[in-house]
């Protein structure tokens, strides 16, 4: 007589799978859209003010002109350098 020996069959926990498919899922649509869909491009209308500031940025600016104009040549210096003193003391190994 022949004894037969049979593994109990476990059950499939179908929620893990489920939960598991639908992580991969969320985890590969999220990397497509954040790194690979190009984003759709928002139409803004610029302001009035922001097309001045175009044209401002624009401007060249050259500092010779501004040196060789008579009103900064008028311009006196009303500062007195100053001087800093050096730090520390003069002997380091003299007692306080």
């Amino acid at each position: 007589m022949a004894i037969v020996v049979e593994e109990e069959k476990r059950e499939t926990n179908w929620v893990a799978i489920l939960t598991a498919a639908i992580v991969i899922v969320v985890l590969f649509a999220g990397s497509y859209f954040l790194f690979f869909k190009k984003p759709e491009l928002i139409e803004i209308v610029v302001p009035k003010r922001l097309e001045d500031l175009s044209k401002i940025s624009k401007v060249t600016f050259d500092p010779q002109l501004v040196i060789d104009a008579p009103a900064f040549k008028l311009l006196k210096q009303y500062d007195v350098p100053t001087t800093l003193p050096t730090p520390g003391r003069n002997n380091p190994f003299r007692p306080f």
